[in-house]
């Protein structure tokens, strides 16, 4: 979860904010349906909550 963070922070300071979240938006849509679509479903579990948790800190609302 560290480098996530750390790659959409470096992201935040290549590109105006609006377009840091849109872009954090969809790589984490990406991986929340990766998540998803796999049939383990501990990663449910444990991946998902952590990327509620990512869009909470880093304010990247599900705009789905």
């Amino acid at each position: 979860m560290e480098i996530l963070k750390q790659v959409i922070v470096m992201l935040l300071t290549l590109v105006k904010k609006e377009q840091a979240k849109v872009l954090g938006d969809k790589l984490l849509d990406t991986l929340e349906d990766f998540v998803k679509d796999s049939k383990n479903k501990v990663d449910d579990a444990i991946v998902l909550p952590l990327i509620i948790k990512a869009r909470e800190i880093l304010d990247i609302p599900d705009n789905d």
